[in-house]
């Protein structure tokens, strides 16, 4: 099944023709829409699973990662494991440039800003976008102590049979499917702990800070208030807003309303739940302000927002 990742895809074939002609930025990326935008106007955005899956509950998605595809910068909600199956890839993560080569696994984490890049057509290079909370409940049994760290990179073992049972899983899109793929993961975290071969790995240093608070605030937006964050950190409202603004470059509001957004978005796309349903969902107890906050933030109310984005 793997096998199939060596045929360029239609996108592959656009970033080359794109790369030939020398027209390499980020606007030429094909993403959704929202997303699209943001790479106009920063050529940095933030990724969450639901950009690569139309499923709600997926806490594994593997997908390969497009040769020629223009670099930018982007980081995830997620826990991103780049395995390579051929070739080597160039990949700069928090300004430290690094190569992976076949065999290689490079596991981000997630909040950090990087890009990975590779003209070889030969080159595939299958990502695994994985739940945070998962990850970090198996890297705690098998021992890995990831948690906290910008990356890591591992060498010299083959997955081509757990990833091969994941993308199999998803030809079957059961019940099951989800168990079985978390097993492969867990498969794939007991070889690197056994046998992996631990190459280079980068601590966080400050930025564990962030990632701390940024977990807490991403684990509670829907009932999170300054004053229930400094509660559980134990420290002052008045420190807390500090340290938020100090840590992240935005306001504690900020991070929540942005929160709140990406997740009714994600909501909407699914289409099971109306807008009122929704806006209780993520925590406004108001549908009205719920309404004009999304509006806001997005430029369309939620229902046009819905419209424009049945398709992607």
């Amino acid at each position: 099944m793997l096998d199939v990742f060596y045929t360029l895809t239609e996108e592959e074939l656009y970033y080359r023709k794109l790369w030939q002609e020398g027209r390499s930025r980020a606007e030429f990326i094909i993403l959704p829409y929202e997303v699209q935008e943001r790479a106009r106007l920063e050529e940095k955005i933030v990724l969450s699973t639901s950009y690569y899956s139309r499923e709600y509950d997926d806490s594994i998605v593997v997908l390969k990662h497009p040769v020629f595809m223009p670099r930018y910068l982007h980081s995830h909600q997620f826990v991103e494991l780049t395995w390579l199956m051929s070739g080597s890839v160039e990949e700069s993560i928090e300004g430290q440039n690094l190569r992976a080569r076949q065999g290689s696994l490079v596991v981000i984490m997630p909040g950090f800003y990087h890009s990975i890049w590779t003209d070889d057509e030969n080159t595939v290079a299958v990502n695994m976008l994985v739940d945070r909370d998962l990850f970090q409940s198996l890297d705690s049994r098998f021992g890995l102590d990831l948690r906290g760290c910008i990356y890591a990179l591992f060498d010299g073992l083959d997955f081509s049979q757990e990833l091969e049972e994941m993308l199999d899983e998803d030809g079957h899109r059961d019940g099951e499917s989800r168990f079985f793929k978390e097993v492969a993961l867990e498969h794939i975290l007991l070889k690197l702990s056994r046998q992996g071969q631990l190459i280079g790995k980068v601590e966080g240093g400050e930025r564990k800070e962030v990632y701390k608070i940024m977990g807490y605030l991403e684990e509670h937006s829907r009932d999170v208030t300054l004053s229930s964050f400094a509660s559980d950190f134990n420290i002052s409202e008045q420190y807390a807003s500090r340290l938020i603004r100090e840590k992240t470059g935005l306001s504690f509001s900020e991070i929540v309303r942005k929160l709140r957004m990406e997740e009714a978005a994600l909501l909407l796309r699914g289409g099971k739940l109306s807008s009122k349903e929704i806006s209780y969902r993520v925590g406004y107890s108001s549908p009205e302000h719920f309404s004009r906050t999304f509006k806001a933030y997005f430029g369309l109310s939620p229902e046009a927002w819905k419209k424009a984005n049945a398709s992607i």
